[in-house]
């Protein structure tokens, strides 16, 4: 049993790099790693910002190691919102850091404990993922997504 001193082991799942163009995207990265594209599937997802402000975007996972469910996440945004903005404000590179957590309430209290607040989640019956507020994470954009949300290859887990 985890005591209240006792953190909560937060699993490494992602990088998330915003692209102007996923399948350009996906082409490069798939002849740079040794990644079979044809097995890189994209799906589309809306986002609901801590602001109220809904996004879509369209994702995709390359595995890093078979088996090791470490991923990168390639991002397109395709309506306004923070992603967009944060693609015409920076450009294309590195968006996001993921962690996953099979306690997401005990793992948001952790960051918040250590200054680092929530910047928005994601509107669901119980809480699949959250973002932590990069001026407070050393300019880096913290996303905690509870285990179990993407299978072994990336893909949403069926519910």
């Amino acid at each position: 049993m985890e005591t209240d001193k006792e953190q909560t082991k937060n699993r490494f799942h992602h990088v998330g790099i915003v692209v102007e163009n996923i399948s350009q995207a996906i082409e490069k990265f798939s002849i740079a790693l040794g990644i079979d594209k044809d097995k890189v599937k994209v799906e589309k997802m809306s986002y609901m910002s801590g602001k109220g402000e809904e996004e879509e975007f369209k994702f995709a996972f390359l595995p890093l190691a078979k088996g090791e469910n470490n991923f990168i996440e390639l991002v397109e945004p395709t309506t306004p919102g923070p992603t967009a903005r944060y693609l015409e404000k920076h450009g294309e590179g590195l968006f996001h850091l993921a962690f996953e957590s099979s306690n997401i309430t005990a793992s948001i209290q952790e960051f918040e404990r250590a200054g680092i607040p929530q910047a928005g989640l994601t509107p669901t019956e119980e809480v699949l993922s959250v973002f932590l507020h990069p001026k407070y994470a050393h300019g880096v954009l913290v996303q905690i997504l509870k285990k179990g949300v993407f299978d072994g290859s990336g893909r949403l887990a069926p519910k």
